[in-house]
């Protein structure tokens, strides 16, 4: 009998070893669970149970391929069992689905998958863990956020893989797959702000402007400028939420560049976090100073939610005509051309022109100093635009206290475009 330490030993005891440490990720949120009386395997039974699924592997390679028969349906009779015990106390079957999920990651282990071992249990992990949350913000939707939701999934299913991959129309501007494309990328990074803004509800105005930001620091803007004319008293808390929704925006904006080209993003994100930078050394400064406190008070955004058809119809109009025009002021106008499109089209819309460049970027059609420069002045016209809202819809102080923002991303903007 052999029982020499070889490397397939070394390798099964580290896979044996690795199926239990991911089993009791798992089995330590079940365990806190099982205090409440929610779940039937804890610490204990899930190892176990990611154990049993990579010693099953490893039986079904080398020894009988109809292990998994045994082992599984065993799993499942017992998940069944416990359910039917359960059945009257109506706690649901997560804890029976998570058995499941355990044994598969166990047999994934086996078979060197690492990785998407580790992902599945961290998944699952925080799914368990944010039960009492995700419900919570389940009841906060309405339905017509969820029928927007489920309107914008199915169309994105079904119209998406239809679409033609191909350039169209004059100068070969109009790409419909890149374009519905787009509209995904921006209404899915829309909807996460969208989501915490209905998680955490609009509690103080400093929170709506980092969250508000996330979606529209545009929006924010407009909409804290209209409360300090309803309540004065809301001016420090109206400018400490719109300058951090102009900072969240610079962020944001490098995010949908490095999506598309990381290199260009690398090169926009020097002159956007040093902006941001001054932004919150000034916030620092003004809330030390002042006077009177940022007034905790309630508002709300007027915030729609991204996955409507008609919000991403409209942007995907919106990027559509942008993208447009950057070739034709391109093929006219040259680098003039860029630089005069996204002076327009940051008033409209900063995603639209910032994805456009980012793209033309990519398919090396665009010079980066000229991309940089386009993406920097569409972020300027933008705050621009917005100090504009402020300026006529607030009162005089809070366009003073905005002013300093705008100087700020202005002179660092034009410093960059002399470079």
């Amino acid at each position: 009998m052999d029982i020499t330490f070889n490397n397939f030993t070394s390798e099964l005891i580290f896979k044996i070893m690795f199926s239990l440490g991911l089993g009791l990720i798992i089995g330590l949120e079940r365990e806190h669970r099982s205090k409440l009386g929610e779940a039937f395997a804890g610490i204990r039974t899930i190892p176990l149970i990611t154990i049993l699924g990579t010693l099953s592997a490893y039986i079904y390679e080398g020894y009988w391929d109809k292990i998994f028969y045994f082992t599984f349906g065993a799993v499942i009779l017992y998940t069944i069992l416990n359910f039917y015990l359960e059945y009257q106390k109506d706690v649901g079957i997560t804890t029976e689905i998570t058995i499941l999920i355990a044994y598969i990651t166990g047999v994934l282990v086996y078979f060197e998958h690492f990785y998407v071992a580790t992902f599945i249990t961290v998944i699952t992990a925080i799914l368990l863990a944010l039960k009492n949350v995700l419900e919570n913000f389940a009841k906060k939707l309405s339905q017509e956020d969820i029928f927007a939701i489920l309107k914008f999934i199915v169309i994105t299913v079904v119209i998406y893989p239809i679409l033609p991959d191909k350039n169209i129309g004059w100068f070969n501007a109009f790409n419909p797959k890149d374009i519905w494309k787009m509209v995904i990328i921006v209404s899915t990074l829309d909807f996460i702000g969208y989501i915490l803004l209905k998680w955490k509800g609009a509690k103080t105005l400093w929170l709506n402007g980092i969250i508000g930001g996330l979606v529209s620091s545009t929006a924010v803007s407009y909409e804290l400028a209209k409360k300090t004319k309803e309540y004065p008293n809301l001016i420090n808390s109206a400018s400490l939420g719109i300058a951090l929704a102009w900072t969240i925006m610079n962020f944001r904006v490098i995010f949908l560049t490095g999506i598309i080209s990381v290199e260009l993003a690398k090169k926009i994100s020097i002159p956007l976090i040093l902006s941001s930078v001054l932004f919150l050394i000034v916030i620092f400064i003004n809330r030390k100073n002042k006077r009177r406190h940022y007034t905790k008070e309630n508002t709300d955004l007027s915030i729609n939610n991204p996955f409507e058809i008609s919000s991403a119809l409209q942007f995907g109009l919106i990027y559509a005509l942008v993208i447009f025009a950057v070739k034709v002021l391109d093929f006219y106008l040259g680098d003039k051309g860029i630089y005069i499109a996204s002076l327009i089209s940051g008033v409209i819309d900063v995603d639209a022109i910032t994805l456009s460049i980012s793209k033309l970027f990519s398919a090396e059609k665009l010079d980066v100093n000229v991309a940089i420069k386009g993406i920097l002045l569409a972020v300027l016209s933008n705050s621009f635009f917005k100090f504009g809202y402020i300026y006529f819809f607030g009162t005089k102080e809070l366009a003073k206290n905005i002013a300093i923002f705008l100087i700020i991303i202005t002179v660092i903007t034009l410093i960059w475009l002399n470079f």
